[in-house]
């Protein structure tokens, strides 16, 4: 009898419902991680909003008796929801005055993971806070 090479059926079933095992604890956490790097661009983003609001706001205050509200269109910053791959789409509520500044600029992720978002809010001249989905690390607004 010739000597045996090779794996058994066995052998290779075995192997592959490790293989199976692995990927399913393995994913989940690869999609977490991702989804969490991409949020990174929304907090960039939001972070350069929040810059030209700020001159929006001062510029109003310095040069104007009212004061009109912001919207991503009157920025002097391009809307990052014209780019055809932002994976992000956002929202600016101001509610400012000449008095105080108060505004929400928020992105919330399109796709299949729409629950995702983030948030900055502005609630008064000095003061904000920066929100995430539990899905991003939370804490939720």
């Amino acid at each position: 009898m010739l000597p045996r090479r090779g794996f058994t059926l066995l052998e290779m079933l075995i192997v592959v419902i490790i293989i199976g095992i692995l990927a399913a604890i393995a994913l989940p956490q690869y999609v977490s991680t991702i989804e969490k790097a991409r949020s990174s661009e929304a907090v960039s983003n939001i972070g350069s909003l929040r810059g030209s609001m700020d001159r929006y706001w001062y510029d109003r205050v310095a040069l104007s008796t009212t004061y009109a509200a912001a919207t991503l269109a009157t920025l002097d910053l391009d809307n990052p929801n014209d780019d055809t791959g932002a994976m992000y789409t956002y929202a600016l509520t101001d509610t400012s005055t000449l008095a105080a500044k108060n505004y929400t600029i928020r992105a919330e992720r399109d796709g299949k993971a729409a629950t995702h978002w983030v948030q900055w809010t502005q609630t008064d001249n000095n003061t904000g806070k920066m929100y995430k989905s539990n899905a991003l690390g939370g804490p939720e607004s």
